[in-house]
């Protein structure tokens, strides 16, 4: 569920009116984060998450550090510059 609502923010920060950064046609934009979905680590394609940081003690994986040692899977979000799905780890 947190992955759908930073999905969202990012959709609204990189195209608050419709006419902002997309990809394809108008009628069925790519935006920021659509354009990257399944996409977690550097080395992702269809079916694997790519390559993520594995937490010893519980074993969930992750690709962020948060406040309190907290940690995160946070979805990839297309670089324009690169045209490219840009990740933390």
């Amino acid at each position: 569920m947190v992955i759908n609502v930073a999905s969202l923010l990012v959709g609204t920060a990189t195209n608050p009116f419709g006419n902002g950064y997309f990809q394809g046609p108008k009628e069925a934009p790519l935006e920021a984060a659509s354009a990257c979905a399944g996409v977690y680590g550097k080395g992702a394609y269809p079916g694997s998450a790519g390559n993520l940081l594995v937490d010893p003690t519980t074993g969930a994986s992750f690709n962020a550090n948060g406040v309190n040692g907290r940690k995160y899977l946070l979805p990839a979000l297309m670089d324009p510059k690169t045209q490219a799905c840009s990740t933390l780890v």
